[in-house]
């Protein structure tokens, strides 16, 4: 049986033409650059709040701890050698393990012996979720190597030295921690709120290929400071500890600043067990009045 013009006409409609097809492609591709940005955002949303609740996490961990203890675990234990290096390191975030429900890895370390000793060597190299921000694509697989088998997980949070210099005087008290500090509370007169207790860096380069001395990458770690082989008498005390020096994510950060894998601010936990967020352009001399724990100045709401 013969096909009528309307069959024949019928069947030709069944497929897309080329043009159809291309324009088809067009629109799908259009929907996809506009919806990427936002799904990007969500995620990036998503691991914002991450980051913020480890942050509560430590909060919390750091008021059980001052009250157990009367006073806030240190920056990061020191004893001298006789090379005079340090032979403890052992950090604020070693200390807080048991309060952070990571008892396990705690039980493993040996207190009796440096940080970096070979008995010391499985818990040190134990990346940890609750110290790494999601963000950050360097810290969940990478190591601050410190010299030959020693090598340590890095992590994404450091505790306020306060005011420059870290490197200058590793036993200031501007700020909350430093090394062999026991701050309490109480001594936190500039206001709990007005306070940084821990803040956020990123590890890798550093940004806009900036350099300190021979140091060109991000050094942060969670278990402790360790000293320099090539000069014991440096304990690395921004390992763990960082200064009110540049503003967050600033062009010209080093290894003892905050630098924030966010685009724009980082995320700080403040001495009252707060979260907030710290916009890259703040005035520095208000970061920098962050970062003292009795500097009496006074900082708007």
């Amino acid at each position: 049986m013969s096909m009528t013009p309307t069959d024949r006409t019928a069947a030709r409609r069944d497929a897309f033409t080329l043009v159809e097809l291309l324009v088809v492609i067009a629109i799908i591709g259009v929907l996809v650059a506009m919806l990427l940005p936002a799904v990007q955002q969500a995620r990036e949303s998503a691991r914002l709040t991450s980051c913020k609740n480890n942050l509560k996490q430590f909060g919390v961990a750091m008021h059980n701890y001052e009250t157990a203890r009367k006073h806030l675990p240190t920056g990061y234990q020191y004893q001298k050698g006789d090379d005079e290096e340090n032979t403890r390191g052992f950090s604020w975030g070693t200390l807080l393990l048991p309060l952070i429900e990571e008892p396990a890895i705690y039980d493993q370390i040996d207190f009796s012996k440096p940080l970096y000793d070979a008995d010391n060597l499985l818990p040190r190299e134990t990346h940890l979720s609750a110290f790494l921000c999601p963000t950050d694509t360097v810290s969940p697989t990478g190591y601050v190597e410190m010299g030959p088998g020693e090598r340590f997980a890095m992590a994404c949070y450091a505790a306020n030295f306060g005011p420059p210099d870290l490197d200058a005087t590793q036993e200031q008290r501007d700020g909350v921690f430093s090394r062999n500090s026991k701050t309490r509370l109480a001594e936190i007169t500039d206001g709990l709120s007005k306070t940084l207790m821990l803040g956020e860096r990123q590890n890798g380069p550093f940004r806009a290929a900036a350099n300190h001395g021979n140091h060109f990458e991000y050094e942060t770690a969670w278990c402790g400071a360790i000293r320099d082989h090539i000069d014991p008498t440096d304990d690395h005390g921004h390992m763990v500890l960082f200064q009110t020096g540049h503003t967050p994510n600033s062009p010209q950060s080093d290894d003892r600043d905050v630098s924030a894998a966010h685009d724009t601010l980082a995320l700080f936990l403040m001495c009252d067990g707060s979260v907030r967020p710290i916009d890259q352009e703040i005035d520095p001399t208000t970061y920098t009045h962050l970062g003292t724990r009795a500097g009496g100045e006074v900082i708007a709401d």
